[in-house]
């Protein structure tokens, strides 16, 4: 095209993604005007920024953010870009509403901007950010993602006994399809073989055993304790058979470990890190997240020598211990200065760490916050509460709710039990988007996979029948002490 127009209406993560940079500069090269209308909307944000995004033209059904796209090639040498944000806060009739009376690119008070050289719009990244220490390559020898097992339902459990049977089921039953199928001509297998999702969760990997005629036995001693989301942990059935992507976790992460998460690049959710001393579930921080060991497995991998999964060089450059580089990392990852002025370059990268005058401030601080959510099961319930319960309760839990939209003072246990005077200050300890004590209401619920039919049941989690109860309580202490010890941080002052 010589001359002309195009316009569209999009997905609008074009503007801001790291994976359409290509996208962005090719589109520079080749139009000479870019008129972009950013309708906002993105439903996949949470908390504030998602009450910023609030409605979506197309309605609650589009998750998406959305954008009005016009590319404009006229035969000049300009190039400019033009765009304009609709603004926080409104709903979709406001939107509408304000594109209706526009009638005129005209009338729209478009924003000028330059790319960088990383073909940014917007949210772009400090320069100064690029000379600080990578996590992946200069602080840690590698990285290693969670456990994507394609059919948690089948593979995970609160319960060591559902779990157990319910893998054992899933083996069973694969197996009678392999010597049902034994003779079938393999382009033709798949197509007869039960696909019912209450009696197999086929994926890629299963269904190429199948074709080779591959009978799986089942191992009980590869249950497991995972941490499946933020203070969530269930037994996995750990046999890579039946795990899609079993990761490296059975071999790197061995016992008396522990490794610091962090969410994925490019996620729609604000940055955070969480430690965990027991192998992850794939999404535990968000999808293209990954863990930083602290130590080498070195019973099981015996081609490494060194003790600990971080550089030793790097560490004595600081001036600190190796493993206290592993506190040190953790503080800055925490440091509200630190998230809110590289917010951008999270977002876009695996994070980098300044060298700090205060080096030895953080670690201390650090360390302190790895044995606060390492041990988050053992903490002290929180006291300050006023808890009123019946005689003789049940502390069976079905779903745990606050009274009433914004009422995050209280929270309704079940019928017997009900949470009284919960500090605001609580919910401020957010990980993954989402306070940490969400992550306990909305995950110790029993639920039912609607494919499968599998019922997974917090309540049989623990022999303590106040287990769940206790692990609330536990849990707003934890998030009340992170939120004092983060604001104790000292400032982001460089060497």
């Amino acid at each position: 095209m010589t001359r002309g127009v195009i316009g569209f209406v999009t997905n609008a993560s074009f503007i801001d993604s790291n994976s359409t940079d290509g996208l962005r500069k090719c589109w520079e090269k080749e139009f000479n005007y870019i008129y972009v209308y950013n309708l906002r909307g993105d439903a996949r944000t949470s908390g504030e920024q998602r009450r910023k995004e609030a409605g979506n033209v197309f309605g609650e059904g589009t998750r998406t953010p959305v954008a009005i796209t016009l590319l404009i090639k006229d035969g000049s040498d300009v190039h400019e870009i033009k765009y304009f944000d609709i603004g926080d806060y409104l709903s979709k009739e406001e939107k509408l509403k304000n594109i209706s009376s526009l009638v005129s690119l005209e009338n729209v008070s478009w924003t000028k901007i330059e790319s960088d050289e990383n073909y940014d719009w917007i949210n772009k990244r400090d320069n100064n950010y690029l000379n600080y220490l990578a996590l992946d390559t200069e602080i840690f020898n590698k990285r290693t993602v969670g456990i994507n097992t394609a059919r948690d339902f089948w593979v995970y459990n609160f319960s060591k006994d559902n779990a157990l049977s319910n893998a054992r089921t899933l083996i069973g039953n694969y197996n009678s399809e392999v010597s049902k199928l034994s003779g079938v001509d393999p382009k033709e297998k798949f197509t007869l073989a039960n696909t019912s999702d209450n009696y197999i969760k086929w994926s890629a990997g299963l269904k190429q055993k199948l074709l080779k005629n591959i009978i799986l036995e089942p191992d009980d001693s590869n249950l497991i304790l995972s941490m499946y989301r933020p203070f969530v942990k269930k037994h996995l059935y750990y046999q890579e058979d039946i795990i899609e992507r079993p990761g490296k976790f059975k071999t790197d992460f061995g016992e008396n470990n522990k490794a610091i998460y962090i969410t994925g690049i490019g996620t729609s959710k604000p940055f955070s890190a969480l430690v965990i001393d027991c192998p992850p579930n794939f999404y535990l921080m968000d999808t293209g997240s990954g863990g930083f060991i602290l130590k080498n497995n070195k019973d099981i991998n015996l081609l490494i020598n060194e003790e600990f999964n971080l550089k030793e060089d790097v560490a004595n450059k600081l001036g600190l211990e190796t493993e206290e580089m592993f506190y040190y990392v953790y503080a800055v990852l925490h440091s509200n200065e630190y998230r809110t002025k590289y917010a951008n370059d999270l977002k876009k990268g695996f994070p980098r760490i300044p060298i700090l005058k205060k080096r030895k401030k953080f670690t201390e601080i650090g360390k302190k916050l790895v044995e606060l959510h390492l041990n988050y099961e053992y903490i002290e319930e929180f006291k300050d509460l006023h808890v009123a319960i019946s005689s003789n309760p049940s502390y069976k839990v079905n779903k745990m709710k606050h009274p009433k939209k914004g009422m995050i003072t209280e929270i309704i246990f079940n019928n017997d039990i009900k949470i009284k005077n919960i500090p605001e200050k609580a919910y401020d300890y957010v990980v993954n988007g989402k306070p940490a004590i969400q992550w306990v209401m909305e995950q110790y619920q029993v639920k039912v996979d609607k494919s499968s039919g599998l019922v997974d049941d917090p309540n049989l989690f623990s022999e303590d029948d106040k287990y769940i109860f206790s692990l609330l309580l536990r849990v707003i202490n934890v998030s009340i002490q992170t939120v004092d010890l983060v604001n104790s941080l000292p400032a982001l002052e460089l060497e």
